[in-house]
């Protein structure tokens, strides 16, 4: 029978929790409880591989991937991008990836059910967040092992997920174009709701009153005010584009009008000039992390919650430039 982490923490004389901070070199632990952590290891051989711990457990050797409940998944990149990261993943650690994908919260939630149910699969990434649904409330309820992609709005600390500092990409969105000399900015969006907008716009929102700027918020639902705006801040890619053909169609140039800058590097950032300013939130690394925090879940039950942030780069292309 495989070790476990509680194996482990009983040789070690301390929680499970404090084995699995150890394992990460938490700040927390101190070097002596860590230092007693690793020679309770070493002594019961304990492996922390975690997919083959949770074969040799007799588990199914699979996990499933739970798609969010919108009728345009299709068209938006990220989605294929990351579950292209989770598959090679899963590849590596010798196990399957199969789909949950509907068009309602009901839909989705009878997958799962039949899907766990049935021993199909070991856990689950929810690829969506913010607010709880019953889906989540299923997979809480039965302390089924689970990660999200995303940052969840309520009940954060009983659930590890794995995201970038969402707020963190829009100030910096806002730094940079300040640094190019704008002053009157803009952040568009298609929506007003999800955690990713709000952690977005509030990044944006704080640095420009920070750095005393002039901002306001747009809808592409409505037919862009831009009252002398200088520079955008948009959603996502794929919104950008439309924005920018929307502008183009007005004989506004970007960005010798107007600058543009956006998120999530997505394959269409450059393939249509100007080719976008953008953020890469490194999905590969995201689908990548998700995998190995779920198979540590799988294998350590009591494993402690916590969030994956995962880093981000701005990509310069063509959408900005310096005002004159």
């Amino acid at each position: 029978m495989a070790v476990t982490i509680k194996d482990v923490a009983r040789r070690a004389g301390v929680n499970p929790s404090t084995v699995s901070r150890a394992i990460h070199n938490h700040s927390a632990i101190s070097e002596k409880t860590k230092e007693r952590v690793r020679k309770a290891m070493a002594d019961l051989d304990y492996s922390r591989n975690s997919a083959a711990q949770m074969l040799a457990s007799g588990k199914s050797g699979a996990i499933g991937v739970i798609f969010p409940p919108i009728e345009n998944k299709s068209e938006q990149p990220f989605f294929m991008k990351i579950l292209t990261a989770i598959n090679e993943e899963a590849h590596q650690n010798k196990i399957t990836v199969s789909i949950a994908s509907g068009h309602t919260i009901e839909e989705l939630l009878s997958q799962v059910r039949v899907m766990y149910q049935e021993k199909r699969v070991d856990g689950f990434i929810v690829l969506y967040a913010g607010e709880a649904d019953d889906v989540r409330d299923y997979l809480l309820a039965g302390e089924i092992p689970f990660v999200i992609v995303g940052t969840p709005i309520e009940r954060a600390n009983e659930m590890t997920a794995v995201d970038n500092d969402n707020k963190l990409m829009g100030a910096e969105a806002a730094q940079y174009l300040a640094g190019l000399g704008h002053k009157k900015l803009a952040f568009v969006t298609n929506t007003d709701k999800g955690e990713v907008f709000h952690e977005r716009y509030r990044g944006f929102e704080e640095k420009i009153k920070s750095l005393g700027l002039n901002g306001q918020l747009l809808y592409t639902s409505e037919s862009l005010a831009l009252d002398n705006v200088t520079a955008l801040v948009v959603l996502d890619d794929i919104l950008a584009i439309k924005v920018i053909q929307g502008l183009t169609e007005r004989g506004i140039t970007v960005p010798d009008d107007i600058s543009v800058i956006s998120f999530n590097n997505s394959v269409f950032a450059s393939l249509i000039h100007p080719y976008l300013t953008t953020f890469d939130i490194n999905i590969t690394q995201l689908g990548h992390s998700s995998v190995q925090k779920l198979l540590h879940l799988i294998a350590d039950p009591d494993d402690f919650r916590e969030k994956v942030t995962v880093p981000f780069e701005l990509k310069v292309r063509e959408s900005t430039k310096a005002v004159n």
